[in-house]
């Protein structure tokens, strides 16, 4: 009888210096005294049947948290803190499905958590430009983030976390690629790409993703979210196309390539873009060294159906003069090969008639679409250097077309506008 009275005596004796021990990390924690909060959290949870009680972890957690806030810590030194802090956190809620703790406190240590690896940690590391440690920090609050969501905490006022911080999302991808890890920030940029997500702070996830998958060669996935980024971001329909013409192109020599831009045409045919570029490639190789003594006649008739395609989609100043500059020096052309036939042959002085009919009709043909860079150029309050180059070339080729002419008033219109730009 004495023996049991004795073993109830300890075990009460024991009941009560774990009490005890729980309420001095409780007043430690209180009175914000992180450090004998912490070594009193350690001794209790030393205990083997105190670490297989939820309460020891969950005060470790907040403990730990805590004491990651000193200021005269390193990032390194409160980021050690955070995880053991979370870890933490993780076995309470393992011990203790409900939460009972962590709910009575608005799960604060958690949210905490959260607000210190993003907003103080992962902030703090990126304007250091440690981009490394950054992206670890940002990766950790996602994953604080997706553990409070997945068990649909509330915080302070009943707050709760969407499925998907997008903000924290759009760092995380942006610190990756500032480390250099190209393949992580593809995946959390796919993140949001998946959500499709469209507002214009975002762009730059799909605009990434594009590149990505052109630079993998992964044409199926390039193809998608190229699709995508057309339909979420329409106004950036330039960028997309010329991504998909990089894409189409990359690595296919002339004239194979304008196979590529007829089917990319054909597949967009309400597309400005893919005409101009198009013409602006045939203009350059017909006028190349590799065709100088070529017949360059289907290259010179595919330019003039590009251009005119181009042109009716959208009459830009720059596809206008491409035009009037290529039918100007294709008069010249034609005008030069009429010159070589000399003899006196019917069927020579025929065909020298023609051809210099034909180049007079290239001449008057240039006239309209120089003269629309010169209203369009007019219209421009602000020219680049390169539209003023061109407007000022294009006087020159209406001056030259009417000394052709042999229009003198015109050749000193033209004469004189060019003299005023000088």
């Amino acid at each position: 009888m004495k023996k049991l009275s004795f073993f109830a005596a300890t075990m009460l004796f024991i009941n009560i210096a774990v009490a005890q021990s729980l309420d001095d990390i409780k007043k430690y924690v209180l009175l914000n005294q992180t450090k004998p909060a912490k070594e009193a959290v350690d001794k209790y949870l030393a205990v083997p049947k105190n670490a297989l009680k939820p309460d020891g972890w969950y005060y470790k957690g907040y403990t730990y948290d805590l004491t990651s806030k000193d200021s005269g810590l390193t990032l390194v030194q409160s980021n050690a803190l955070k995880i053991e802090s979370f870890d933490a956190m993780k076995k309470y809620f393992e011990l203790d499905p409900k939460g009972t703790l962590s709910l009575e406190q608005n799960n604060s240590v958690l949210f905490d958590l959260y607000v210190g690896y993003s907003s103080e940690l992962g902030v703090k590391a990126y304007t250091q430009k440690n981009y490394e440690a950054a992206n670890e920090y940002f990766k950790k609050a996602v994953e604080i983030h997706d553990f409070i969501f997945s068990k649909s905490l509330a915080g302070a006022n009943n707050f709760k976390f969407s499925a998907m911080d997008t903000t924290l999302i759009l760092y995380t991808a942006i610190s990756a690629n500032d480390a250099k890890k190209k393949d992580d920030a593809a995946m959390y940029y796919r993140k949001l790409a998946d959500a499709n997500i469209a507002d214009t702070q975002y762009v730059d996830a799909y605009q990434y993703l594009a590149d990505y998958y052109k630079t993998k060669k992964d044409d199926v996935n390039f193809a998608a979210i190229i699709e995508k980024g057309r339909k979420l971001y329409p106004k950036n329909n330039d960028y997309w196309m010329a991504l998909e013409i990089e894409q189409a192109t990359d690595g296919v020599e002339k004239p194979q390539i304008f196979d590529k831009y007829e089917a990319l045409i054909a597949k967009h045919p309400e597309n400005y873009v893919l005409p101009f570029n198009y013409s602006v490639e045939l203009y350059k190789y017909i006028y190349s060294d590799e065709l100088k003594n070529a017949n360059t006649n289907v290259y010179k008739d595919k330019l003039t159906k590009a251009l005119n395609q181009a042109i009716a989609i959208k009459s830009t100043p720059e596809a206008n003069f491409l035009m009037a500059n290529y039918l100007y020096n294709n008069s010249i052309d034609i005008s030069e090969e009429a010159r070589k036939l000399k003899g006196p042959k019917p069927a020579d002085l025929k065909s020298k008639k023609e051809l210099e009919a034909l180049s007079a009709k290239e001449v008057t043909d240039a006239i309209p679409y120089a003269e629309k860079v010169v209203s369009l150029f007019a219209e421009n309050a602000k020219p680049k250097p390169s539209e003023k180059t061109n407007f000022k070339q294009t006087l020159v080729i209406l001056k030259s077309i009417y000394e052709i002419k042999k229009d003198a008033a015109k050749v000193a219109i033209y004469d004189k506008k060019i003299k005023e730009i000088q």
